[in-house]
């Protein structure tokens, strides 16, 4: 089988990418390949949706920005005949606390995001607990509140991104690509574990955590390890005023869901690679607690479901990789490593990528800052704020 453009990897990146290209004359013919379409153990529906401005790195902020933006019109255009494209987008802010030393940063950072335009405040743990009486400010030096970002469901938001590609000219199909093959410095062809080759004159990787092995079959390196962490749902049995997506210096991290709460403590122990297994007890012995310190009323609370998803951590820099791998392979893209930060930047990569591959450059946003290059050189472009 053979397509103008082979992208691999159909989570929201890869289909935010496919969407983009076919809203762009001369893409030519795009054909997803995607391991399991049912998602099963995909990172996108496993994760929590959350998309906010809250980085240090302006090219991150950018980004973010205008993914909040094109969240906010999503049910409008990416609506498809017969199916609704809400994605349950909910605005009710983003708040970081400073609980381990690292207030400067957090400021500087602020300052960052006050400079372009992001409506930020800087609060004192007298005008956090006055904001957010529910929130024990004990060891808090410092809080930034984003109150216009939010969270998204995130399987909505594929599935979205999904239909509207194919509405629009893009084939998905459901296949495990095993490796990719190479003839000089370009990928020639992809093989599913089934033996089926697919042929295209671009080759897109947006494997998600995989995509350092797929990387590895052409002799690409790529500084990115799948990082499993722990989700949990739980209801809070006493009443708490309305809180925004909650994460600390410590590790905390959890928003609202439904009648609930979803979040977690993540196990920096963990070594990297696939874990699937779920550990409820952890919940008892690490996060209630966590929970509790910081929302006292979370004393009270029942946990109901818990899951394990994976996502890409960028090991030099916390940043993604993006763009053309110019020099080493001239027909192989990357959009990789977002170190838990796909859902909020899919929309700016898509979009971002498939400029890229149309036009030979950039033109909505400026990504050579992430481009492969600085990973040959061993160039650090890291975010500071909290991961």
């Amino acid at each position: 089988m053979k397509a103008d453009i082979i992208i691999v990897g159909g989570g929201i990146v890869g289909s935010s990418i496919a969407y983009h290209l076919s809203q762009l004359a001369g893409a030519g013919t795009v054909l997803l390949l995607e391991r399991d379409h049912t998602y099963t153990h995909a990172a996108t529906p496993l994760a929590n949706g959350g998309i906010r401005r809250l980085f240090s790195l302006p090219e991150n902020i950018q980004m973010a920005d205008f993914g909040l933006s094109f969240y906010q019109r999503f049910s409008k255009d990416m609506r498809v005949e017969g199916h609704s494209a809400d994605i349950g987008f909910r605005r009710q802010g983003y708040l970081f606390l400073s609980d381990n030393g690292g207030a400067a940063q957090m400021e500087e950072n602020f300052r960052m995001q006050e400079s372009m335009g992001v409506p930020v405040t800087l609060l004192n743990p007298t005008e956090l607990s006055r904001r957010f009486p529910s929130v024990k400010t004990t060891g808090v030096d410092l809080a930034v509140l984003s109150d216009q970002d939010g969270w998204i469901d995130p399987h909505a938001a594929l599935m979205g991104f999904r239909r509207k590609a194919i509405a629009s000219g893009v084939t998905y199909q459901e296949a495990e690509v095993i490796r990719l093959e190479k003839a000089g410095n370009a990928v020639r062809r992809a093989h599913d574990k089934d033996g089926a080759t697919f042929e295209a004159d671009v080759f897109i990787n947006a494997s998600g955590a995989w995509c350092a092995e797929l990387a590895q079959t052409v002799d690409l390196e790529l500084p990115v390890e799948p990082m499993s962490r722990e989700s949990y749902f739980f209801r809070c049995g006493e009443a708490v005023e309305p809180l925004p997506f909650i994460k600390t210096e410590t590790d905390l991290a959890f928003r609202p869901e439904g009648q609930g709460y979803v979040g977690g403590v993540p196990d920096w122990s963990e070594k990297p690679g696939w874990n699937f297994s779920v550990a409820p007890e952890r919940f008892n012995s690490v996060v209630w607690p966590a929970l509790a310190e910081r929302i006292p009323a979370m004393q009270s609370l029942k946990l109901e479901r818990s899951w394990r998803g994976h996502y890409a951590r960028s090991v030099l820099d916390y940043s993604p990789i993006l763009g053309p791998c110019h020099g080493v392979l001239d027909n192989f893209f990357l959009a990789n490593g977002f170190s838990g930060h796909g859902i909020m930047h899919a929309p700016a990569v898509g979009m971002g990528l498939a400029e890229y591959v149309v036009e030979g450059a950039y033109q909505t946003l400026g990504l050579d800052c992430f481009g492969y290059r600085r990973i040959l050189e061993n160039r650090p472009y890291r975010e500071k704020g909290i991961i």
